[in-house]
């Protein structure tokens, strides 16, 4: 039996929790595995909804040196470490995930370190990860130097003394995945950084660890929100290093209004499916008087939006076993299933559980896809069951009619592009053109630089790409890198919503995907891209720029279509070609006049009451 002992012990060993219930007992077992003795555990649960508490009882029962501490909400493992730090009396600081584990020899190499190397502030063991791959840290050889930015927090033990100027962030400052390496490199400026010589732990790799939740293609926003439940009115600063970056009271906070709904004849509305982006549009129907509920995709993709969200009054409904009961109790007017292919298995399942509520179906994308991943039959079902069908523009549906005959009933068919932000973005802050000042010629990306050329064509045109979002820089990285080194691409962080027009407008124009189209006004032939609207289209509007893109009048192409509608397209053979365009100075004014006075067109807003109009007639259907 381990000594009991009211004295403090040398090494504080600190263990955030949070729904890890199957994974504990192996972590709190590789601890009781150690030869050094002289330790406590503080375990805080962050509001775990499992059994980890039932999980814990008797190891709790068994050793005193296990405490435990329960946070009735989650806050996050910044507001967790906190806590713990808090509670620890020892006079060195060690971490064990629930999901990690150490082995044997962990605590007392890094402890005897600490204790031979004052000039030490922190020590470190190696790492098993990934299963089968071992380092000093992750992607880091034996005999390599380690960057502290790069250790895990299985990996490090520190001395104290330090808690008051360096507490760990919590979500609403910063949530990141690379908290952990930035703590380290501040404590790094203490003093030196020491390595135990050996691997000492293990980063268990899994699903839902916290780090493929926060900053890879497993993981995102939405998906955090839904596994750490945060509702309504709990915001986070969300900066991954990969992947989409927003604050969200920033840019949110302003639809955070409470409402009691429906109000008057107002509908109640069951979204069900996921959002894509701009997802402050719904509260254009919430602002109409119209009750929100959702039932969303349980795995979003990390640049797709789904609940629950921090704003607004939307109902989130658990997608569990009693989902049904849950609508019924709501008797909701309507269902509004949205919005792309990665819904389509939702949706189908919901519209085929007979409960007798009409549906309205707004598909933005996937008919090829839904090919590909088997979801055609269920993409087919849901049109049929659908009383109501909204498509993002005339060839997508008429792609469908050749598809599927003429099921698409005009009274209760719409057109409406599915990623429209809300007006509040569309300011009148216009900013000069850069072009003005210095004679030469400015586009902008704020988005995928998809079909674009090597920026060093452009560059022997003089035409300058300024190139917003660090996630869309890491994602290209070498068309990034070839642009910088040709002067003529410029990089700018994400520009925020309202931020659009006051940033944006000082372009000439904007880049949308550039194409090739090979339908030649057949859309049996037609791809993807022909039929696409690119999220982006709102944020040029907003911002009043006119849309560069190949020129595919021969084809059927959707954004072609509407650009020269509005006459506000730069349509080009050849970089020569653009350039010319782009230096035609009454051209390229009367393309943005265009273009701003039509802006409002791509506002979701201007659409909300026609949609709504639509449910009428198919709740009447």
């Amino acid at each position: 039996m381990p000594p009991k002992t009211l004295s403090a012990p040398l090494v504080s060993v600190l263990m955030p929790t949070f729904k890890h219930a199957p994974f504990i007992h192996r972590a709190v077992e590789s601890l009781l595995a150690q030869r050094f003795a002289d330790w406590e555990l503080v375990i805080v649960d962050d509001g775990s909804p499992d059994d980890t508490a039932a999980a814990l009882a008797p190891l709790l029962a068994a050793d005193s040196r296990l405490r435990y501490i329960r946070r009735e909400r989650n806050g996050g493992l910044g507001a967790a470490l906190n806590d713990a730090t808090a509670a620890a009396r020892g006079r060195y600081l060690a971490y064990l995930p629930s999901d990690d584990l150490f082995y044997p020899d962990h605590l007392q190499r890094l402890a005897d370190l600490l204790e031979s190397r004052p000039d030490a502030s922190l020590a470190f063991g190696g790492l098993r990860y990934q299963y089968q791959k071992f380092g000093p840290a992750p992607g880091v050889a034996e005999g390599e130097e380690v960057d502290p930015r790069k250790l895990r927090l299985v990996q490090v033990m520190h001395r104290r003394g330090h808690e008051a100027e360096l507490p760990w962030p919590t979500r609403a400052e910063r949530e990141s995945d690379a908290i952990e390496g930035e703590q380290w490199a501040r404590l790094a400026e203490l003093g030196a950084v020491v390595y135990g010589g050996a691997i000492s732990c293990e980063w268990v790799d899994h699903l839902e660890q916290r780090t493929k939740l926060v900053a890879t293609h497993l993981g995102g926003l939405s998906r955090y929100r839904g596994f750490y439940g945060l509702e309504r009115g709990e915001w986070l600063n969300w900066q991954p290093t990969h992947g989409p970056r927003v604050d969200e009271r920033r840019r949110y906070g302003r639809f955070a209004v409470e409402r009691a709904l429906p109000q008057g004849d107002g509908l109640t509305i069951l979204v069900v499916g996921e959002l894509g982006f701009n997802p402050e549009r719904l509260m254009a129907l919430e602002e109409r008087g119209h009750r929100l509920a959702a039932l969303w995709v349980p795995r979003p993709e990390i640049w797709d939006t789904a609940g629950p969200l921090p704003y607004g009054n939307i109902l989130s409904i658990p997608y569990d076993g009693a989902w049904k009961d849950r609508v019924r109790e709501l008797r909701p007017d309507v269902i509004y299933g949205l919005l792309n292919w990665q819904a389509v298995a939702l949706i189908d399942e919901v519209l085929g559980a007979g409960l007798g509520i009409p549906a309205v179906f707004h598909f933005k994308e996937g008919p090829f896809i839904c090919h590909e991943r088997g979801l055609w039959p269920a993409l087919v079902r849901v049109l049929r069951r659908s009383v109501g069908h909204v498509f993002i523009d005339a060839e997508m549906r008429d792609w469908f009619r050749l598809a599927l005959g003429d099921m698409f009933d005009p009274a209760t068919t719409m057109l409406l592009d599915g990623d429209l932000p809300k007006a509040d973005w569309f300011t009148d802050e216009w900013a000069p053109k850069l072009s003005a000042q210095d004679g030469q010629i400015h586009t902008v990306c704020p988005g995928r630089p998809l079909g674009i050329d090597g920026p060093a064509d452009l560059a022997r045109n003089g035409i300058h790409i300024h190139f917003y979002g660090e996630h869309f820089q890491q994602w290209f990285p070498n068309w990034t890198r070839s642009g910088v080194d040709a002067g003529y691409l410029h990089l700018h962080p994400t520009v925020e919503h309202d931020q659009w027009v006051r940033e944006l407008s000082q372009y000439d124009a904007a880049w949308l995907h550039v194409f090739d189209s090979r339908n030649g006004g057949d859309l049996r032939r037609a791809m993807w891209d022909d039929l696409n609207l690119p999220a982006r289209l709102g944020t040029y509007a907003a911002a009043g720029l006119p849309w560069i893109m190949r020129d595919n009048r021969a084809s059927a192409v959707a954004m072609q279509r509407i650009a020269d509608e509005i006459g506000a397209a730069v349509a080009f053979h050849t970089y020569e070609d653009l350039a010319a365009q782009l230096r035609d100075r009454p051209l390229l004014d009367q393309r943005t006049a265009n273009m701003r006075a039509a802006r409002m067109d791509f506002a979701f807003d201007t659409h909300a009451d026609e949609l709504i109009a639509l449910f009428r007639r198919a709740i009447a259907r």
